[in-house]
């Protein structure tokens, strides 16, 4: 993970992903993402 996060290829795609990206309200305190609950799987 460190190695794709210095990758400043990466990081233009998250500086142009960013602003795009709206945290939930229904996350933890900290977290970026919320967790979902499994609806289905597919093998």
């Amino acid at each position: 993970m460190a190695k794709m996060a210095a990758d400043p290829r990466t990081q233009e795609w998250w500086a142009l992903m960013k602003p795009m990206q709206k945290p939930l309200d229904t996350r933890k305190a900290g977290e970026w993402w919320a967790a979902m609950e499994e609806v289905f799987h597919v093998d």
